[in-house]
């Protein structure tokens, strides 16, 4: 959001004060910030209220490039001190103290697991880059399970602030084009200000196709937006000779697209791509029709008090609304429409008190208002305390290197009775209950298990889901850089979980491991991203070519793999297969689902809120969806199909479902995956399957049960 943010222009030239406000433009922002409060407290009908976001962008383009023309065409100059003292007289302090507030209140409330996540966040939050921060999350497999920020809602002031730095800038350049050559000032404003809109409309509709996700967030998508408002502007002269008639069809029909936007969009919505023309093209048009002397009679019941009220406690109301509708799904999962509505009026006092006790004290104040500098300095001052109060939290949350150290006989390897681990069948022990109660010492600690990722994984190794570019294989090989036999591991992050296990079993098996896995890429030729498919192409090239064929392939996938998908597999392994390579396929890992906890909680944050009875942290003993697919591919090729089912989920009947602990061990770290140290105590499990199919040189009785080391990459 954050038209809220615009300072409210004084059009008429009046002495410095408090600024007139249009009547419209207050409305705008009041059904603005209404719709993103009923998409957010779940009102029904209001799917495409997240678009208040999209009105609030053009609402302050327009503002704030009023402001910056008539200074410019004023005093043939913008003074970037007076400028920035503005925008911290009316963003910092309300901005600054739902920071502090939040973050006191994340380290009251959240996990601990959450607490670094959130200091990092709210760092950039203050420092106006967060929308960056989750635009890199999108694409982040690491992050598909995380649930959303407290302060999720300032990529739209972080949108907003790094364009005020651009648009000053690029208007003080054109003043000096126009200067030193003579030129008109609007003329040239518009020429530099369509291109901008243009670009960047352009690359959002191609972004949005691509990676949506990352194109919600980021900047470069979002510019076109503020550029519209601001072209407004410079069209004034055209738009106050507007009949009438005209203005009031303009802004009605504003006003019907974005009631249209509210009603035909929702969240499945490519956004903001082409869809969100609609919402952006309505509030110019409403705007428009406002400039001319007189507006229009839509324009003036925009203006009526009860809309004007909640434009002026919108920007508090946008910032206080969401980080507490969060804390209430945190606190009461289940939370009714009513209770959701109760807090968000909370939110509406807040905002009020807010407005009244801190926003207009400040921004009005003889000492903010006299020069830049103590507006510039204070606002420096609030920032310092929001991002050291952050910092303190990320420094005091719990992290993977102060948690306690696995220790031998841990995790999976506890399950196998020690008379078995020789034989050609493993015996699991008897009280595997017994394995699966909880204690203080296991391993990971759950407030930091989604940090306990594979070797692969930290080295870099895993290839985006945006890239199509084979890893670096002098960086990406494991296990004995002197063995004779090369192994290729294929397939999606369900595959690549296991390259700690695999780089030990390499280091005795004398195997060279080379990984080129893809998140969200099984190895497959349809069914799946353009990305995956020309990655997959390329990767089936060069396995399949004598000089680079290797000896043996892994692979494996996660879910979204239906069984028809076992001919894609099969073709893509064709070329290599003709070169004499054996495959072996991982059968999937399921998706722990906590049965005591809401939809979305994993397992391991169920565990760290569960500590003192785990009991709801048990799983259903689901089936693992991809290994349908595998199942397949390996009776297509007569391939062996590893199942280690058994040692990740074992006894469910008895047990009455899967453990989230077992041996002292925490299984999953996030989504579906096994932890690095639960793939650890499955090493010897895995060798030994290995073993028995003739995978490996290594006799049954010679395979080393003792907890592999995983070295840094």
């Amino acid at each position: 959001m954050t038209a809220a943010t615009a300072p409210r222009v004084d059009v008429s030239g009046r002495a410095p004060g408090r600024p007139t406000l249009r009547g419209d433009i207050e409305g705008l922002r009041a059904i603005a910030v209404l719709m993103v409060l009923a998409y957010h407290v779940g009102v029904p009908g209001s799917g495409g209220g997240f678009a208040g976001v999209d009105v609030f962008f053009v609402i302050s383009g327009y503002l704030i490039t009023s402001q910056l023309v008539r200074e410019a065409r004023r005093d043939g100059r913008v003074s970037l001190a007076r400028f920035y003292a503005r925008r911290a007289r009316r963003l910092l302090p309300a901005a600054s103290l739902v920071l502090v507030v939040t973050t006191v209140a994340g380290w009251l409330l959240l996990p601990r697991g959450r607490h670094a996540d959130l200091g990092a966040e709210v760092m950039a939050a203050t420092g106006y880059v967060v929308n960056w921060l989750l635009a890199w999350r999108e694409v982040d497999y690491l992050a598909e399970d995380q649930d959303p920020s407290l302060v999720q809602h300032y990529w739209s002031l972080s949108v907003e602030e790094q364009f005020y730095v651009l648009w000053p800038l690029l208007i003080i350049g054109v003043l000096w084009l126009v200067r030193r050559y003579r030129l008109r000032l609007v003329p040239m404003l518009t020429l530099v200000l369509s291109t901008l809109v243009l670009a960047s409309f352009v690359w959002s509709v191609t972004r949005t196709a691509t990676s949506p996700g990352e194109a919600y967030f980021a900047t470069t998508t979002r510019v076109w937006q503020l550029g519209v408002g601001a072209l407004l502007v410079l069209l004034t002269s055209r738009l106050e000779t507007l009949p009438r008639v005209a203005r009031t069809v303009l802004a009605g029909a504003g006003v019907a697209g974005i009631a249209l936007t509210v009603v035909a969009v929702d969240g499945s919505t490519p956004w903001p791509g082409t869809a969100a023309a609609l919402p952006t093209l309505a509030t110019a048009a409403v705007i428009g029709a406002g400039i001319a002397p007189g507006g229009s009679p839509v324009g003036r019941l925009l203006g009526v008090a009860p809309l004007r009220f909640v434009g002026a406690l919108s920007y508090g109301l946008y910032l206080w609304h969401w980080p507490m509708l969060r804390l209430l799904a945190e606190r009461v999962p289940d939370a009714d429409l009513l209770l959701r509505l109760t807090v968000a009026a909370g939110a509406v006092l807040l905002s009020w008190l807010t407005l009244h006790l801190v926003e207009n004290p400040l921004r009005y104040s003889p000492l903010m208002t006299r020069s830049p500098r103590p507006a510039l300095l204070g606002g420096a001052a609030a920032m310092v305390v929001s991002a050291g109060l952050a910092g303190a939290l990320v420094l005091s949350a719990p992290s993977l290197q102060t948690a306690q150290a696995p220790t031998e006989g841990v995790g999976a390897v506890t399950l196998v009775t020690e008379e078995s681990r020789g034989a050609e069948e493993l015996v699991m022990v008897e009280d595997v209950e017994a394995l699966t109660r909880w204690t203080d010492e296991a391993v990971p600690d759950p407030a930091v298990a989604d940090q306990d990722i594979s070797l692969a994984y930290r080295a870099g190794c895993q290839v985006p889901m945006s890239g199509t570019e084979l890893p670096p294989q002098e960086e990406c090989t494991f296990g004995d850089p002197e063995g004779t036999t090369d192994v290729a591991v294929v397939g999606d992050s369900k595959m690549e979980q296991w390259s700690s296990a695999l780089h030990a079993i390499g280091l005795q098996e004398g195997w060279r491991v080379s990984f080129y896995t893809k998140s969200a890429c099984g190895f497959v030729g349809e069914g799946r991203s353009a990305e995956c498919h020309a990655y997959n192409a390329t990767l089936a090239d060069r396995l399949g070519q004598p000089e680079t064929a290797p000896d043996l392939v892994l692979t494996s996938v996660g879910q979204g793999y239906p069984a028809d998908l076992a001919g894609s597999m099969v073709d893509l392994l064709g070329p290599v297969t003709e070169q004499g390579a054996e495959v072996v396929l991982l059968a999937d890992t399921p998706y722990p689902r906590p049965q005591g906890e809401p939809e979305g909680v994993s397992s391991f944050e169920c565990l760290d809120r569960n500590r003192d009875d785990i009991s709801p942290c048990w799983s259903a003993a689901d089936p693992a969806s991809g290994t349908a697919v595998l199942t397949e591919v390996a009776q297509r090729l007569d391939a062996p199909l590893v199942e280690l089912l058994p040692w990740i989920c074992p006894t469910p009947d008895a047990l009455g479902g899967c453990a989230p602990v077992i041996g002292g061990v925490v299984v999953n770290r996030q989504g579906s995956h096994l932890s690095a140290t639960y793939v650890r105590s499955l090493t010897p499990v895995l060798h030994h399957e290995l073993a028995r199919l003739g995978v490996v040189d290594t006799p049954l009785e010679d395979i080393d049960w003792t907890l592999p080391e995983d070295p840094a990459p």
